[in-house]
């Protein structure tokens, strides 16, 4: 029986290979049923008053970028006050002081105009639950020369809770949240469990090494479950792939109208370690 599934795997591989060499090798690109308004990025967080939220203009060929929105109307209701966010110098980044960014358990609106349309997105914020030494998303070892050599997933299951994290070091930067092409330096600890085996996890890890006196220094970022789902959709779409995945679907996120994204609103944790004090 192994014997069989095995060579008919087999035979499915060897039919994409010898179809993807007829005719044509470029396959067409297949534009999207959807053309979207706009895509949101950001939102409010508790590690610092000042607010980022990106807007962009989605690109309809993988030939091309994002273009950025300008002139939109943005504005952030923290449960008592309206706040509008300006373009900052970088065109397409909306930025305000929100004083009242610790509204723990309550929600934050989003309301954006733009082009005589409306689009709104809520989100809750939740507390973190603190950095915990024993629950690091890391491994580290000492090596003969006195380095620390570390792993770092970008992707670890069976946590009670979903997290975001960052872990910067020497040649990775510290978390900026005015910063939005820094998506590769994020790891992921997920509730909900690993991808079905016909659809493989990507192998993605970070490695490091740094001297045993160097500074580690970990966010943790807090989801809502809604939050995570999107993103757990997200990465079902673009990153755990494999040759019996279907068509990739469309991932809905919380802004409401012809728009695409997610408005979130997060809770952050910080601690700096020495590279020595994770070895286990």
């Amino acid at each position: 029986m192994m014997n069989t599934t095995r060579n008919i795997v087999l035979l499915l591989v060897s039919m994409l290979l010898v179809n993807c060499g007829k005719d044509n090798p470029e396959l067409p690109f297949m534009k999207s049923e959807t053309i979207y308004d706009l895509a949101v990025e950001g939102g409010i967080n508790t590690y610092q008053r000042t607010q980022y939220i990106r807007l962009t203009k989605p690109a309809l060929h993988p030939d091309s970028l994002p273009k950025p929105v300008s002139n939109a109307d943005v504005k952030v209701n923290d449960g008592k006050n309206n706040i509008a966010f300006h373009e900052t110098a970088t065109r397409g980044v909306y930025s305000a002081v929100v004083n009242n960014n610790t509204n723990y358990n309550k929600v934050y609106t989003l309301t954006i105009r733009y082009n005589n349309r409306e689009y709104l997105a809520t989100d809750t914020l939740r507390q973190v639950i603190n950095i915990n030494d024993d629950y690091l998303p890391l491994s580290a070892i000492k090596m003969a020369s006195g380095n620390v050599s570390g792993i770092i997933p970008k992707h670890t299951f069976g946590y009670l809770y979903s997290s975001k994290w960052l872990i910067a070091y020497r040649g990775i930067p510290a978390w900026n949240p005015a910063k939005f092409d820094e998506a590769n330096y994020y790891s992921y600890t997920h509730s909900l469990g690993s991808p079905n085996s016909l659809y493989p996890l990507t192998n993605q890890s970070r490695k490091f090494e740094l001297k045993a006196d160097e500074f580690i220094t970990i966010y943790k970022f807090s989801m809502t479950e809604r939050y995570a789902r999107y993103l757990y959709a997200l990465f079902q779409e673009t990153e755990w792939k494999g040759i019996f995945s279907g068509v990739p679907a469309k991932i809905n996120g919380n802004i409401s109208g012809n728009a695409q994204g997610y408005f979130y609103v997060t809770d952050v944790d910080v601690r700096r370690y020495r590279t020595s004090e994770l070895i286990r």
